[in-house]
């Protein structure tokens, strides 16, 4: 009887619904992605519902014999901003150009000149750089057309083909790429040298036009790369740093200034910068940013500038405005620039050695 009784009361808990304070969920009918699809609109899901999470079990279940496919339609950047966009596409475009050497100084320009050899006159096809022994960048993507080695004429070298022109570096010591291969902009074609027909160490450079075969002067086009680079990497220093950095002093961005400044007779001046400086080397010129020894005419003591851009304008307003015309030696002479009695002298070799 005992046994019974316990049978009974195991059998009345299986089947009693919970009482008290339990409460019974209330599950949702799940309906499944054909059932949504069929019913039309009136029960889809409101753009809503899906941002607020509702009825995620119906998006993430999964189904028996269905698979989901993901697909990225568009490559879009994650966390990147703006400004890591435009740095992106500068620094792309900055990839795609290069200057033909690290240092450009022109030896001879494109036309007739006197050839250095025969002494006559002799229409010269492209311009020589001088360099000893420096590298010598592609400046454009191209293809590898022609790789020459020789004695005579052009020496060693190499043409690359850039699709509306082709470019000839001539003289080599040495030559770095093969005939047909895929050259990105920067890389390096050779050393170069003075192979061939040639007086002393420089790159000799010849650009042809691919529509009509003849040879163009390659000095507006590498002008024009140089200027272009100038621009994209003062873009990429005001994104990095918010504004735009001083210019680091060299000559050639002294060279830079003083013509944007119009400041007349450079090659003079930038030897006056040179003398006065110590070859940008005084605590006048790395303190107070003043490359001509400008001095206050109230106290005599050196100007202080915020930058050395500034100084140059400052010795276009405050030295050469007072310049009338005639030799310009003469006129520092004249005006007393620097009180040393050699100091036109100095800055002549200077100026002849540039």
């Amino acid at each position: 009887m005992k046994k019974l009784l316990v049978l009974t009361l195991l059998l009345l808990s299986c089947v009693a619904k919970a009482q008290f304070y339990t409460i019974q969920p209330s599950i949702p009918k799940k309906i499944t992605m054909d059932e949504r699809l069929t019913k039309g609109k009136k029960d889809s899901l409101s753009e809503e519902e899906v941002l607020a999470g509702k009825d995620q079990r119906e998006f993430f279940a999964e189904r028996a014999g269905y698979t989901a496919e993901i697909r990225i339609e568009k490559d879009i950047p994650v966390f990147v901003s703006a400004t890591d966009s435009l740095m992106f596409g500068l620094l792309k475009q900055r990839m795609n150009v290069c200057l033909p050497l690290d240092f450009l100084k022109m030896n001879s320009d494109y036309g007739y000149r006197t050839d250095p050899i025969n002494k006559c006159k002799r229409f010269h096809d492209g311009i020589d750089l001088k360099c000893n022994h420096a590298r010598v960048y592609a400046m454009l993507p191209a293809t590898v057309k022609q790789v020459h080695y020789g004695k005579t004429g052009y020496g060693n070298y190499v043409v690359l083909d850039h699709g509306n022109f082709s470019c000839l570096y001539a003289h080599l010591a040495l030559i770095t790429v093969s005939e047909g291969q895929q050259i990105a902009a920067g890389t390096i074609v050779g050393l170069s040298g003075s192979s061939g027909r040639s007086t002393g160490p420089h790159l000799h450079i010849k650009m042809l036009s691919s529509q009509t075969g003849k040879s163009i002067n390659p000095e507006p086009f590498i002008a024009y790369l140089n200027n272009y680079i100038g621009q994209l990497q003062d873009k990429m220093a005001y994104l990095k740093f918010g504004t735009r950095p001083d210019m680091e002093l060299s000559i050639a961005n002294l060279y830079k200034a003083l013509e944007k400044y119009d400041v007349k007779f450079k090659k003079i001046v930038v030897a006056q910068a040179l003398l006065e400086t110590g070859y940008f080397s005084s605590h006048v010129c790395r303190e107070y940013n003043n490359l001509f020894g400008l001095r206050r005419p109230s106290d005599g003591h050196y100007y202080e500038f915020d930058s050395w851009e500034e100084s140059v304008k400052a010795y276009r307003d405050y030295v050469q405005y007072k310049y009338k015309g005639g030799n310009y030696y003469a006129f520092l002479d004249k005006i007393g620039y620097a009180e040393a009695g050699d100091y036109i002298i100095q800055v002549r070799k200077i100026a002849e050695s540039l």
